[in-house]
């Protein structure tokens, strides 16, 4: 499920970055951000949606703010590439770390379960 859940995300991902760059030439400054909240916005909610309805609210405000900061921190550089390279790889440390935790509540579960199972036995 949570395979078919990040295929459909990436999907609409793509299609959207598609779509708008098609109508780039019809699309205003403002227009771009808007779409940025909305496209952050939908993202963040699906995403946390698979976790918990914080997480997911939580998502949505994170949407929000990358929707808003990203295209204006985006025009104020004139050489956008060196943070472009920066937020990819601690985009990747975030993940890393994510994997991490995920394993260390898994354990914490099974330590947990077991220690249960002991007292009924």
């Amino acid at each position: 499920m949570l395979f078919l859940n990040m295929i459909f995300l990436s999907l609409v991902t793509v299609s959207s970055i598609l779509y708008t760059y098609k109508n780039r030439s019809e699309l205003a400054c403002m227009d771009g951000m808007i779409i940025a909240v909305a496209i952050g916005m939908v993202v963040g909610f699906i995403s946390g949606k698979m976790i918990s309805l914080t997480a997911s609210i939580e998502g949505v405000m994170a949407g929000v703010m990358g929707g808003l900061m990203s295209p204006m921190l985006g025009a104020m550089l004139s050489h956008p590439l060196g943070l472009i390279w920066f937020l990819d790889f601690a985009y990747i440390f975030v993940f890393i770390l994510i994997v991490f935790l995920v394993k260390e509540a898994r354990q914490a579960f099974l330590d947990e379960a077991m220690e249960v199972e002991k007292k009924c036995t």
